[in-house]
């Protein structure tokens, strides 16, 4: 599998190492390099935007359909507006998975992306496997702590080790001997513009709490719910009962507070990143909704799409008011077969029923009068 994605890791380890270069500032060049994925990124960004308009203008007859079977919920109803709302999706052309699309081709440059901000030995600076563990094993041996050796295998982020060379340096060249030595110069300088040494930002805010890297993972919950708002806000969003609208409120404080303690835990340069992709992010979809903003409907647009879908009643049947009160509650399967044909429950009065014929003395009818003949 490394034989697949280590060339294209060393792809955009290289772009980052150009940007580094051309900056002066790894700072600088987590941001440029986090504007250029977005713009590469951004036609994905642009059909998503396309995808919330067509799911808006279905919105109305959506709704109409939803309200025809509105107070019932047994499993046949359910599965019928099921149906219509799938044939009204497909007449309109609106598929609700395709916005997922977009999404899961962004997932694998994500986790590239990942890789190479926190290996920039390997593949910014082009350290072999065996250097990077030969020097990971030797800082763990003089007492470094925080670094997973096993057997002499390295198995964490390289970028940790960088804020150990300075004070180490000459050790570690002893140890890598032949493979190769270790130049500051060709490192990413990991400054906070100019603040803590280069090699600030390769620190975790966790073994740094005192420091302004604090303000790295509490910034990231900022923006992350931010960002959630943002989205919510400018893209078209499905119809929701409260309890789905409560559930998401917690799912984005949960997502938010899992950023916040990743962000906490690993070398700052990460948070920063995910930082900028936030404000990236909320600034491309706000220029999308500007562009291509989301349809709005008035109350009359609901009301016309209802008369349509009211309109096409087929065969059904006029209801009575004892199937009008069946249709009303849940039904089995043979309650349900027993009304036969589906009844519309919008049809207007049932009719009145007949007065029964009187029996006994109040069924004897009075003869009419007879006119007086002249």
């Amino acid at each position: 599998m490394s034989a697949i994605t280590d060339p294209i890791l060393k792809f955009f380890g290289k772009i980052l190492s150009i940007f580094n270069s051309f900056t002066g500032s790894y700072l600088l060049a987590l941001f440029i390099f986090a504007l250029l994925v977005k713009i590469i990124l951004l036609p994905f960004g642009i059909k998503q935007q396309k995808n919330s308009i067509k799911q808006a203008n279905v919105r109305p007859k959506e709704m109409a359909i939803r309200n025809k079977y509105r107070g019932r919920n047994d499993q046949r109803t359910q599965q019928k507006m099921q149906t219509e709302v799938m044939e009204l999706y497909q007449q309109e052309g609106y598929n609700p998975a395709s916005g997922c699309l977009p999404l899961l081709i962004q997932l694998p440059i994500i986790l590239i992306l990942y890789k190479v901000i926190t290996h920039p030995l390997q593949y910014i600076c082009g350290y072999t496997t065996d250097m990077i563990n030969k020097i990971a094993t030797y800082l763990n041996e003089i007492g470094i702590t925080g670094l997973t050796v096993k057997d002499g295998i390295y198995s964490g982020y390289d970028i940790k080790l960088i804020s150990h060379f300075k004070n180490n340096l000459d050790g570690i060249n002893e140890v890598l001997g032949e493979l190769g030595q270790v130049d500051m110069s060709a490192i990413p300088n990991f400054s906070f513009f100019g603040l803590g040494g280069n090699d600030y930002l390769a620190m975790t805010p966790q073994e740094n709490i005192l420091s302004l890297l604090l303000l790295v993972p509490v910034l990231n919950f900022i923006f992350t719910l931010l960002s959630t708002y943002v989205t919510r806000k400018l893209t078209f969003q499905p119809m929701q009962d409260q309890q789905s609208q409560g559930s998401m409120k917690v799912m984005n404080i949960f997502m938010a507070g899992m950023t916040t303690f990743i962000a906490f835990t690993v070398p700052a340069a990460i948070g920063i990143y995910w930082l900028f992709n936030n404000l990236l992010g909320m600034l491309q979809q706000f220029i999308l909704a500007k562009a291509m903003p989301l349809p709005k409907f008035t109350e009359e647009d609901f009301k016309r799409a209802e008369k349509e879908f009211l309109g096409k009643s087929g065969n059904k049947k006029e209801t009575n008011y004892k199937t009008r009160i069946a249709l009303s509650r849940p039904m089995d399967d043979d309650e349900y077969a027993d009304l036969g044909e589906y009844v519309s429950v919008y049809d207007e009065r049932p009719e009145e029923e007949e007065e029964p014929e009187p029996s006994g003395q109040s069924a004897i009818k009075k003869a009419p009068l007879k006119k007086n003949k002249k």
